[in-house]
């Protein structure tokens, strides 16, 4: 048979020797179940504010082994199982457990929960007889049901005192590092949901942060000789006009020409920033300066190629200069029009930042729109967190937080711990609060079951599998308390039955049925949301899939 020979588990495929035994299976091969439900058992516990600890073994036996309590780290760190087919199925919940960590930062435990549930009771309706198809239907409808429940359910953001007690106790149920969260806290307050927070290593133990006015790109000046502080290496200008060109500064007579220009137009001081200087440039320039006809800080143009472009329409919509193309020989036609301005500039051998730019309204109220589409669209963790940063940038807000800790390990937790941090607060300042996670999805599953429990068709019973599954997250934190869970949600529906507005839930801390919002327990909303949409997803592609494709693995060469 030859290497190339690829071997198909199905549904027609009903058997399979396991542990010498004959298992059958009814729906699919039920190894692609377990793979599902070995991964949601390992972050399950997880979930909650008295949450336990999930160790991971480390790849050298004399090291210690690693305790987690995020569930997308723990998934990360499992590459893969033994059983191939049960591998395609953890697979499967390891990636919907990264889309929630890239896209939200928090809510993946939730979501593996939600999901694991909800698979579970499409496959007793399946084997029962109902059809995959239209049970992905119903659960597709569900969660856009159970969506606009949420929405129904959430708290809008507020301002002031209120919305630091908000951001308090949301973060307080999310991060157990009683020093970071305080210290997220008062910069997400400072900063509000669209500015741009970077976290750094600290050299020192402590956690710090430091607030930059204005936007900053990682791109330096040209050359050091218009440092106006030759002690700390800075160069600053002040009521700058604004140059940008999409090339070279090259040829002296076309750059002397631009800057005779500016100083037509009325300008004594402009920040140029451009893809390169060359010497005969640089000489017209610092002999501009020297002369102390116009102050010039010229920097390099942020990133390459597309990059690139995009910086500079940031700048362009930051200072309301428009971007000159080519090289130096558009500064000989240069026109007012063209010259943007900002109160104050400044430039390092590292950055260059701009405060006061004059905005044009128009574009950047276009820009900041576009990148929170590409924000919620993107799934690649890394572009996120360029996208936001350049979000920060176009809102006129940066913070650096620098994370320091008593050995490598730890900061690195911890930095990755701010990062989830940060962008749940953020998301929850932005779009809004619910009363306890687990009890605002809960109370969406009692009016999913009261609207469709009557109802017996194929597409109501996705609809009360996911209304069922709703009803986990809650189960699971009373669990990892040590309570019944099925004492919790008998005592939780019996206080919704009273008083359908209310906002109750289970304390796991007291032991007792609350009011969650009095009680300071709020989740964010976009998250929680979030969480039930990657789930029905992630549910709904598991039980249409009727087949696991294996590639035989090459036979292993053996010496004599």
């Amino acid at each position: 048979m030859p290497k190339s020979h690829r071997f198909l588990t199905s549904r027609a495929q009903t058997t399979r020797r396991r542990n010498h035994r004959i298992r059958p299976s009814v729906v699919f091969h039920p190894n692609l179940l377990d793979g599902i439900n070995l991964l949601a058992e390992a972050v399950k516990p997880t979930l909650g504010p008295l949450p336990r600890h999930v160790g991971i073994e480390a790849m050298m036996r004399s090291r210690p082994p690693e305790l987690l309590d995020d569930a997308a780290t723990i998934a990360r760190r499992i590459i893969e199982i033994a059983d191939p087919t049960a591998d395609v199925g953890l697979m499967m919940m390891r990636h919907a457990l990264w889309r929630m960590y890239q896209t939200c930062g928090d809510g993946s435990a939730t979501m593996a929960t939600i999901a694991q549930a909800l698979v579970q009771q499409a496959v007793r309706a399946i084997a029962a007889g109902a059809h995959p198809a239209l049970l992905r239907k119903g659960i597709e409808q569900g969660v856009a049901r159970a969506s606009a429940l949420l929405r129904t359910f959430t708290l809008r953001p507020t301002s002031g005192r209120r919305n630091r007690e908000m951001l308090a106790a949301l973060a307080k149920s999310v991060c157990h590092d009683a020093e970071l969260r305080d210290m997220l806290v008062e910069v997400v307050e400072i900063l509000g949901p669209d500015g741009a927070i970077h976290v750094v290593n600290n050299e020192a133990r402590r956690i710090d942060r430091e607030y930059i006015e204005g936007a900053m790109w990682d791109a330096p000046w040209l050359a050091a000789g218009f440092a106006t502080d030759p002690a700390q290496s800075v160069a600053r200008i002040f009521d700058a006009a604004v140059i940008l060109l999409d090339g070279k500064l090259d040829a002296a007579v076309d750059v002397l020409e631009g800057l005779r220009r500016l100083y037509n137009f009325g300008h004594r001081s402009a920040l140029i920033v451009a893809g390169d200087l060359s010497d005969e440039a640089k000489a017209v320039l610092i002999q501009a300066k020297l002369s102390g006809a116009l102050s010039v800080l010229p920097v390099k143009a942020p990133g390459f190629d597309a990059k690139r472009a995009i910086a500079l329409q940031d700048l362009s919509a930051l200072t309301g200069a428009r971007i000159l193309m080519g090289n130096s020989a558009a500064l000989a036609k240069l026109t007012p029009e063209d010259v943007g301005n900002v109160r104050r500039a400044w430039a390092t051998a590292r950055q260059f930042g701009i405060i006061g730019g004059k905005r044009d309204p128009i574009a950047l109220r276009d820009a900041i729109a576009s990148v929170r589409r590409k924000i919620d669209e993107t799934r690649d963790l890394e572009e996120v967190a360029e996208l936001r940063m350049r979000l920060g940038r176009l809102c006129g807000g940066l913070a650096i937080l620098r994370v320091g800790a008593a050995t490598n390990k730890l900061q690195e937790s911890r930095r990755d711990e701010a990062v989830r941090l940060s962008r749940s607060l953020q998301m929850a300042a932005g779009r809004g609060y619910v009363a306890g996670g687990g009890a605002a999805l809960f109370k969406a599953a009692q009016a999913l079951l009261s609207n469709h429990e009557r109802k017996d068709d194929d597409v109501a019973f996705g609809m009360r599998c996911l209304a069922l599954a709703l009803e986990a997250p809650l189960m699971t934190i009373a669990a990892n308390a040590g309570f019944d869970p099925s004492d919790v949600a008998g005592q939780v529906r019996a206080a919704l039955d009273a008083d359908a507005r209310a906002h109750a839930g289970f304390d796991v801390r007291s032991g007792r049925v609350v009011d969650m919002l009095a009680a300071g327990i709020v989740d964010s909303a976009e998250v929680i949301e979030r969480a039930v949409r990657v789930a029905g997803s992630m549910a709904a592609t598991v039980i249409t899939t009727d087949a696991v494709v294996h590639h035989r693995k090459p036979a292993t060469a053996t010496h004599p």
